[in-house]
C-alpha cells in the first residue's frame, strides 16, 4: 500500500476560501513500512488556463493543417497566481512509518480571480501533498485536493448612476422614447438585487416594451493578446413591461443576482464581466436599442488596501 493520505481543511464560511485570507488545516498520512523519503512538501499552487480555436489561413500562432488545407488556430494563454510551499520536517536518513499529523497555514494573496471553469479557461487553486523517496528526484505519490476560492472585486462607477436611452423611430417630430433615470448599485454583493427607477416617455404611436436582464460577458485573452468575446443572460432576471403609445410610465425594474456569481477581475487569461441591459422593443420594421450598464458582483475591495490594475 506504500503511503495514503489526507488533506482536511478547516471549514469556511458557505465552503469557500477568500482571497486575502487563510487555508488552513491538518496534513494526515499512513507510511504501512518503514521508508526512507528525501522529502514530503506541500504546496497551495493557484493557475489561470485558457485555450480555443479558430481557422485562417495563416497565424504566428500554433497551428495544424488538414486534409482539405484548412489550419486550426490555437489560441491559449496560462497565468500563475500563487505558488507556495512548505517542508515537512525529516530526520536525515530516517525510516519512517506509522501515522503522522501536521497542521498547515497558508496565505492567499488579495488581488486574485476567482474560482473559474468553463470549456474554454480554468482558474483553480490546489493543495498538492508529494512524498520523494530517498534516491529518487521526482515524486512517487502524489496527492491533492482543489480549494474553491472567491474574490474581492473593483467599482470605479459612482453610486446611484444615472442612465438615458432614446430610440427615434421616425424623423417626424413627437415620434420618440426617451428613457431616464438611475441605477441603484453597480456593485452588488452575490445575492443582493439592483433597481432600476425610470421614467419612460413615449411619444410614438406605437405600443414599446422595456425589458431588463442580467448579460454575463466573458473575454478570453491569448499570449498574443488575441481575443473571444462570448456573452449569455442569466437565467431568471429578466423583466419585461408594456408602454402604451403617447404615454408616460414610471418603472422600477429589479435585477436579481445569485450566491455563485461573481466577477472575474485580477487576471489576464480571462475577463468575466457582468452588465445590466435595458433595451426599447419595439414593432417591426424598427430596430431595438439597447444600453447596457456595467455593474460588479462580488464583495467589494476593502478601502484600505491598494489594488494593483492588471494590464490587459
Amino acid at each position: 500500500m506504500g503511503v495514503t493520505c489526507q488533506i482536511l481543511l478547516n471549514p469556511t464560511e458557505n465552503g469557500v476560501f477568500r482571497a486575502g485570507g487563510l487555508v488552513t488545516g491538518t496534513l494526515k498520512y499512513f507510511i504501512d513500512k518503514p521508508t526512507q523519503y528525501k522529502r514530503i512538501t506541500m504546496s497551495l499552487v493557484g493557475r489561470g488556463k485558457c485555450i480555443w480555436t479558430d481557422h485562417a489561413s495563416r497565424s504566428d500562432t500554433i497551428t495544424t493543417t488538414t486534409s482539405t488545407n484548412s489550419s486550426t488556430v490555437y489560441h491559449m494563454n496560462n497565468e500563475d497566481y500563487t505558488n507556495q510551499m512548505m517542508s515537512i520536517n525529516l530526520g536525515k536518513d530516517e525510516f519512517i512509518s506509522g501515522a503522522f499529523e501536521y497542521p498547515f497555514q497558508f496565505q492567499l494573496p488579495i488581488n486574485i480571480p476567482p474560482s473559474f471553469r468553463d470549456q474554454i479557461c480554468t482558474i483553480e487553486y490546489k493543495l498538492t501533498v508529494s512524498f520523494v523517496k530517498a534516491n529518487f528526484m521526482i515524486a512517487q505519490r502524489e496527492f491533492e485536493v482543489e480549494i474553491p476560492v472567491t474574490s474581492y472585486v473593483v467599482s470605479f462607477s459612482m453610486e446611484p448612476l444615472k442612465l438615458s436611452l432614446d430610440k427615434k423611430l421616425s424623423f417626424k417630430l413627437k415620434n420618440n422614447i426617451n428613457i431616464n433615470g438611475q441605477i441603484s448599485k453597480t456593485c452588488i454583493n452575490p445575492g443582493d438585487s439592483t433597481q432600476l427607477a425610470i421614467e419612460v416617455n413615449n411619444e410614438s404611436s406605437v405600443e414599446v416594451s422595456v425589458r431588463t436582464e442580467l448579460i454575463f460577458c466573458l473575454t478570453y485573452i491569448s499570449n498574443l493578446n488575441r481575443r473571444l468575446y462570448r456573452e449569455e443572460v442569466i437565467r431568471n432576471t429578466t423583466t419585461k413591461t408594456a408602454v402604451a403609445a403617447k404615454s408616460v410610465s414610471n418603472l422600477i425594474c429589479v435585477v436579481p443576482t445569485y450566491q455563485h456569481l461573481c466577477s472575474v477581475q485580477h487576471s489576464r487569461v480571462m475577463i468575466g464581466e457582468y452588465k445590466v441591459r435595458l433595451k426599447i422593443e419595439v414593432p417591426w420594421p424598427h430596430r431595438d436599442a439597447s444600453l447596457d450598464i456595467p455593474v460588479v458582483i462580488g464583495p467589494k475591495m476593502p478601502d484600505y488596501i491598494t489594488t494593483v490594475p492588471v494590464a490587459y
